[in-house]
């Protein structure tokens, strides 16, 4: 297949920025859709690799919004703000891998909103995740009007990437089938590269807390395994969290699916609102 490669000056396209955006060779494929590399920089300790969910979502969702930039044509930055995301792993195998490929092309555009399709691929093209995200697309006098409150006047540069070295949930407390678990305020050093002057926790980093939070509840009901992996997730951001706002997690099992493999249903609030919420099955393995 024809491969055009192409430099994205991608300040010029999406708001999202290193050290959040680590997406490396950038190739446009016939069809629409681009590929891209990535460094595997976080797994958590209980989760089976070669890449977490979570992280699985962060990238596939940069790469999402950079195709629909892309399909789009915009001359400007834009915000691509994620919605909503189905993720499904495909492989049950776990192994350890630095460096995974991926790809996503366009399926919905329309003015303010775009459904991209995505995969996560091994060295040998093997399919490890799928995804499908939902976009709201903003211009940037859109999403100041809606979040110009939260602005900041100095982005912050840390020495090293906060998404290697995160905060966890802390007092996580267990009532049987039941968590909580506190994040607490945000700050804007975690929140480097998402977004310029507007700090915001990135959905893709809830989604782990999100995980953190249902491992607990899994080794605690279902113990016996030395990973965990997460056969499918349904992920929703109402909207986002912004620096200096609260964030806690509350949690369930909602269903035994099997006797390896549970269902979660948890939320993220700020104060009383629901920021984030999911829905994602937990299958224990023993690699």
């Amino acid at each position: 297949m024809k491969q055009e490669k192409i430099v994205l000056n991608l300040e010029e396209l999406i708001m999202v920025e290193e050290p959040y955006n680590i997406l490396q060779d950038l190739e446009v494929q016939d069809d629409g859709s681009i590929r891209a590399t990535v460094v595997n920089e976080y797994i958590d300790r209980d989760e089976g690799g070669p890449m977490g969910g979570g992280e699985c979502g962060r990238h596939l969702a940069i790469l999402g919004s950079i195709v629909l930039a892309h399909a789009y044509n915009h001359k400007k930055r834009h915000y691509y703000l994620a919605v909503h995301a189905l993720l499904s792993r495909k492989s049950d195998q776990v192994f350890a891998a630095e460096e995974l490929l991926l790809t996503a092309k366009p399926t919905l555009m329309e003015k303010r909103k775009g459904t991209v399709y995505g995969e996560l691929l091994s060295a040998d093209n093997e399919v490890i995740f799928t995804a499908e995200v939902e976009y709201l697309v903003m211009s940037p006098a859109v999403f100041t009007k809606f979040y110009g409150k939260y602005q900041v006047d100095t982005p912050v540069h840390n020495g090293v990437s906060p998404y290697i070295n995160r905060r966890h949930l802390s007092d996580i407390t267990l009532n049987g089938e039941r968590a909580t678990g506190e994040f607490g305020i945000v700050q804007a050093s975690e929140c480097e590269g998402h977004f310029r002057n507007y700090p915001a926790l990135p959905v893709a980093l809830i989604g782990n807390l999100f995980g953190e939070l249902g491992f607990a509840l899994f080794k605690h009901n279902v113990p016996g395994f030395k990973r965990i992996i997460s056969p499918r997730t349904s992920i929703r951001a109402y909207r986002l969290a912004f620096t200096g706002e609260h964030v806690r997690f509350v949690g369930r099992i909602s269903k035994y699916i099997s006797d390896d493999t549970i269902q979660v249903t948890a939320e993220a609030k700020v104060g009383d609102e629901i920021v984030s919420n999911v829905e994602f099955e937990l299958r224990g393995v023993n690699p």
